[in-house]
Order: structure tokens, then sequence, then C-alpha cells
């Protein structure tokens, strides 16, 4: 069952043509880890129209709260009016950066932009010791371009050797996979 808070975000997606929401499947794991957040606060880079926010907003527990962050002024406009009766939810615009001011996050969603590639040392530190991060959007080898076969893939191995984190990729549907990090210092 999809919560209505996610039926809203999609309908935000659908009406502006966005197509860079997560999968379904992506949703309802987001949905699971962030209901197990007792405390503190769970965020989220890269908001896009809000699915996955909502998928976490859906589950959280009443001492939590959830930031988000986009560089797309219009869509944090729009993703405002999805989350207006939501009082423990913040959408911000601007540079994924300013989430430090916010955290550390018990639970991390690294979605949008390029951040958790281009700079993972400084993603990793949103993240509170013991906390979770989550990266979705990676495509299983099999179904990799020939021109990536054989090669490695510099994000799963940072992510999945790093000494800081204990964490596992997870195929989420058959095109779909996801990394769930745990940071254990």
């Amino acid at each position: 069952m999809i919560p209505a808070l996610v039926a809203r975000a999609l309908a935000l997606a659908e009406a502006r043509g966005f197509r860079h929401s997560s999968c379904l499947e992506a949703g309802m794991l987001l949905h699971a880890l962030a209901s197990t957040v007792t405390d503190g606060r769970i965020g989220e880079i890269g908001t896009g129209c809000g699915v996955g926010t909502a998928w976490m907003v859906s589950a959280l527990q009443p001492n939590v709260g959830c930031v988000t962050i986009d560089s797309d002024a219009q869509l944090v406009a729009a993703v405002r009016d999805v989350f207006a009766n939501q009082p423990a939810v913040q959408v911000l615009h601007g540079d994924w950066r300013a989430l430090a001011a916010h955290g550390p996050f018990q639970l991390l969603f690294a979605d949008g932009g390029n951040a958790k590639m281009t700079h993972p040392d400084e993603v990793l530190r949103l993240v509170a010791i013991g906390g979770l991060l989550v990266l979705d959007d990676l495509t299983p080898e099999q179904y990799w371009p020939e021109e990536w076969r054989g090669k490695p893939d510099p994000l799963r191995t940072y992510w999945l050797r790093h000494e800081q984190v204990s964490a596992i990729e997870v195929r989420l549907a058959e095109r779909h996979a996801a990394i769930i990090a745990a940071r254990v210092r």
C-alpha cells in the first residue's frame, strides 16, 4: 500500500514530468529503515519531487525530524506544499553541504546529485556513528553497458570497503540495487 503522502509526491512528479524519483522498492526500503529511527533526525540529499522523503516521513516516529535539501528552487517550493502539514519536515533549498548544520543524521538518504561519488567523505560525516546511509540508483553489474563491464565501480568500492562503515549491496528490483551502510566509527 502506498501512503497518502507518497501518492501526493508521486502526483507532483507526474505533473512536473520528473522521471528521477526513487523506485517503489527503494521507497519501501526507506520506509522500513525510517521506522526504526526513534530519536534524532533523518536527512536526504536531493529532494526531487519528494517521493523518497514522503516514504521516510510516512514512517516517522514522534521524536524524529526530517531535513531534505535540493538545489532546484522550483521543485523545493512545490515540495514544501506537499509537506505543508508535516511540522517535523524541513525542505531546504541550497547546496547539499548545508545539511551539515542539521546533522548528524540517524538515517541519511544520499539520493540526488553526485555527492555520494564526488565527496563521499563529506557525505559520511553527515551520518551519526551508529546511523545508516542509503545509496540507491545502482545498476546491477549484469545490466552494465558493455564499456563498463570488468571495470571497478569506484562508488561501490568506496562504500563497500570503507573502514568506517559496515555495508551491503541489496537488490531492490531486477534493475535496481542500493547500498545500505551503517557508520561504525
